[in-house]
């Protein structure tokens, strides 16, 4: 917790031929194209995903990603790949660096590590993502696995629908957002959590806390997530979160150059909880403070 921080019809490839015979005219069989045409216009890629009721694949890139080079040159020019996929999907490709959109879509969905993938419905909400390098065998597996597997962002969306008041997909859903490290939407499922629990009748409610702490502190909202740390300890005082609060309070009065109060607060978690599984984590960054602070 310490350290915590997205069906369309089916395509048939028809394969050219021709068939002669010395007494038969000749018959032709026409081939669909079977290339990845990549569209290179975000809203341009919406409109036609929405018109031809397919899902958009968006190759997320920089100029200086090597895998995704990689990518290019090995998996998205395999020719099965390119026979299964290429005519089932609108295919986007955005420098997350230079272009307008690829900017846009590197902060709403807190892109961070490079090549990433992301599968979006119609409407530009993420079902899920390919986060690595893949080979193309791998790569259309992965794809394919997301439109069946429940703890997808696209599954969780959908069970929240169905069930807006239940805390366990949305705890599921924030969780993941959280490990992506899109503080921000994964803020509002949190405190949702809280809302929909406030008694924490369902266990999740005390973690949501904390993680809400997390994620406010993440975004710099350092004063907000010090006030989430101080109910979360008022309301829920023998919560195991309340020690990783202790840690992540440290943590905040470092980040806000708070060196007295940071290392009271470190010197509280080893006090208390000798042996909870960051001990180690918290010693090491007292003694690094303690250095910062000239030793006193």
């Amino acid at each position: 917790m310490l350290g915590a921080k997205l069906r369309s019809p089916k395509f048939l490839v028809p394969v050219g031929a021709v068939i002669a015979a010395i007494v038969l005219a000749a018959i032709t069989i026409h081939s669909t194209p079977s290339t990845i045409t990549w569209e290179r216009n975000y809203d341009k890629a919406i409109q036609r995903a929405a018109a031809e009721k397919k899902l958009i694949i968006a190759d997320m890139f920089t100029d200086w990603c090597v895998l995704c080079k990689k990518m290019d040159a090995e998996t998205f020019a395999d020719a099965d790949l390119n026979k299964n996929m290429a005519n089932k999907y609108v295919w986007l490709k955005l420098n997350t660096e230079t272009e307008d959109a690829g900017i846009r879509l590197q902060k709403d969905f807190a892109i961070l590590t490079y090549p990433t993938i992301l599968v979006l419905d119609s409407e530009g909400e993420e079902i899920d993502r390919v986060g690595a390098f893949q080979p193309a065998p791998q790569f259309q597996q992965t794809v394919e696995s997301f439109f069946n597997s429940p703890d997808s962002l696209a599954s969780l969306r959908k069970k929240i629908q169905e069930q807006p008041n239940s805390v366990a997909p949305r705890y599921a859903l924030a969780e993941k957002l959280l490990n992506r490290s899109n503080y921000a939407k994964a803020a509002v499922q949190f405190q949702k959590v809280m809302e929909l629990d406030p008694d924490n009748h369902e266990g999740k409610t005390d973690l949501s806390q904390y993680n809400y702490a997390l994620s406010l502190a993440s975004q710099a909202k350092f004063d907000d997530a010090l006030a989430q740390l101080d109910l979360l300890q008022k309301q829920f005082p023998r919560s195991g979160t309340v020690a990783d609060a202790t840690v992540l309070r440290g943590q905040i009065y470092h980040c806000c150059n708070k060196l007295d109060e940071a290392q009271a607060a470190l010197q509280e978690y080893v006090d208390k909880y000798p042996t909870q599984g960051h001990i180690e984590e918290v010693e090491n960054l007292l003694a690094t403070m303690e250095a910062e602070n000239g030793g006193k």
